[in-house]
């Protein structure tokens, strides 16, 4: 019997049933302020390059690089850190993440040369790959199950926020200090360094690891001693990324991690150097263009939550990458076809491409189970970034010597594999208890 409340423990519903309390805003708002913070500190890259470029002497192979160190850092930091969460809690690697946000972004005001800026491009990718593995993690055990999809959907939204908000500063700033454009990104690590210090780690976690007792206090303060927990697989032993890929799930563990390889290439790539695309394209106004896409990418992810309250989630992977790819065909496939079907072609992606994004922070974390959730979705993160960081290295010096079409071309091969993919393994979640 349960001395709180004087009924059997197990018919006290789950605390992914309760109604809204202070915890779930609380999660969220310390979750989604990083990913606006993850968009930022990727976006200002684009502007803060087209400003250096004359005093760092940059050749279409270091743009690429340094546009990419970050990607290259979210494939590290989402290995390692998403297993550390897992095995010594979400909380201490969740909270301390945003410190490193804040010292990494301002150390960018003392660059010197270009291989200093990669290397802190770098360490920020680290800490993204953090939010990525921990972020979503976080956010699915302290949220309902209720509108869960669409709350972690949330991710993208907030991250293409942060993205676009970076090119609209990038296009108002009149300064040429392109060091004080990329050390803006402390200013949102540190408002949510400050959120994230009120939130306590997942009750989730602490029964996987056996520390019911935290667990039930954690329960008990935020949402009540009418709730408990649900049913996680115990596990003392530090989690691997080798169990990912030996369980009955494998294919589903795999598939996550492809899934979301096959979104962001393209992505990454076309919007990190949108200027020269368009321009090669015949895009004259840039500037006008930019803000045009930027605002349907913000309609797009809007757009993309709706997707999820209405498509199962099988049924949201095939039909955007299945227009993804249509339109990047088209694109590439008729590069002298009249200014407005261009624009059409490239409004249609630019708007699916942001919501399908956002099946990227709800499907991992459904997939994997607690035990392995931070590691799973680290490895998927990890994974992802193979593409992502490949193509922006490569876009600018396939524009050079292929022109924008074949390399439009060349980007359509990524979300027609991704339909495959899906068509093949993509798993149904929408309704799945978390254990």
């Amino acid at each position: 019997m349960n001395a709180n409340t004087g009924a059997p423990a197990r018919q006290r519903p789950s605390l992914d049933e309760a109604p809204l309390k202070p915890i779930h805003i609380l999660a969220a708002a310390a979750v989604l302020g990083g990913a606006a913070l993850d968009g930022y500190v990727l976006g200002i890259v684009g502007p803060a390059l087209s400003l250096a470029g004359g005093e760092l002497s940059l050749s279409p192979l270091s743009q690429g690089l340094i546009a990419s160190s970050a990607l290259i850092g979210v494939f590290i930091g989402g290995i390692f850190f998403g297993n550390i969460a897992d095995t010594y809690g979400r909380r201490p690697v969740f909270s301390w993440n945003l410190a490193s946000f804040v010292i990494l972004s301002i150390l960018q005001l003392f660059v010197q040369d270009v291989w200093q800026l990669v290397v802190l491009r770098l360490a920020l990718g680290l800490a993204i790959g953090v939010e990525y593995a921990v972020g979503t993690s976080v956010l699915a055990e302290f949220s309902r199950r209720k509108g869960r999809g669409v709350l972690l959907g949330t991710f993208a939204v907030a991250w293409q926020i942060g993205f676009t908000v970076a090119f609209i500063v990038g296009a108002l700033y009149k300064g040429d200090d392109w060091r004080l454009l990329l050390a803006t990104s402390a200013i949102p690590a540190i408002i949510t360094f400050i959120l994230r210090m009120g939130l306590p780690e997942t009750p989730m976690w602490l029964k996987a690891r056996g520390r019911e007792d935290e667990a039930r206090r954690i329960v008990d303060r935020h949402f009540g001693p009418e709730y408990d927990i649900p049913e996680v697989t115990l596990n003392r032993s530090r989690p691997s990324v080798i169990q990912l890929f030996t369980g009955r799930n494998k294919m589903q563990h795999l598939y996550s991690g492809l899934f979301w390889f096959c979104q962001v290439g393209p992505f990454f790539a076309i919007f990190t150097f949108i200027g020269p695309v368009m321009k090669s394209l015949g895009f004259e106004d840039g500037t006008l263009v930019d803000m045009l896409l930027n605002a349907m990418q913000i309609l797009g992810a809007v757009f993309g939550l709706l997707l999820l309250h209405w498509l199962s989630r099988r049924h949201f992977v095939i039909w955007t990458f299945a227009i993804m790819f249509a339109a990047l065909l088209a694109i590439g496939l008729l590069p002298d076809a009249p200014f407005w079907v261009i624009v059409i072609l490239f409004g249609v992606y630019m708007f699916i491409a942001p919501g399908a994004n956002n099946i990227q922070y709800v499907y991992p974390a459904e997939i994997f189970d607690t035990e392995l959730r931070s590691t799973g979705v680290g490895f998927s993160a990890a994974f992802s970034r193979i593409s992502a960081a490949g193509a922006v290295y490569l876009l600018p010096t396939s524009l050079d010597m292929l022109g924008a079409s074949a390399s439009i071309i060349i980007m359509s091969a990524f979300p027609l594999v991704g339909l495959l993919a899906s068509l093949a393994w993509a798993p149904e979640t929408g309704n799945k208890q978390l254990l």
